[in-house]
């Protein structure tokens, strides 16, 4: 089954997918630089922003660096799925 996420806001759904679908083995600066972004909107009381950060700590593809930058707004992340 895949899971389709859905994000109202344009920017969120931008960066979700900036950082989920990196095809490279290292973390990239975009990928960086997304999560900065959404931590910055969830901290700001973006609710869509946080509930990404969420998603993408769950998400089975992501890079542990990027877990460990994200479980620092969410807490303890979900084990991927």
């Amino acid at each position: 089954m895949i899971m389709m996420h859905r994000y109202d806001d344009e920017t969120v759904l931008y960066l979700y997918l900036s950082v989920k679908d990196g095809n490279e083995p290292m973390v990239n600066e975009i990928q960086r630089s997304a999560v900065d972004l959404l931590t910055e909107m969830a901290r700001s009381g973006n609710t869509e922003a946080f509930r990404a950060l969420e998603d993408l700590a769950s998400a089975p593809m992501i890079h542990p660096i990027l877990r460990e930058q994200i479980r620092s707004v969410v807490g303890t992340p979900v084990p991927a799925r």
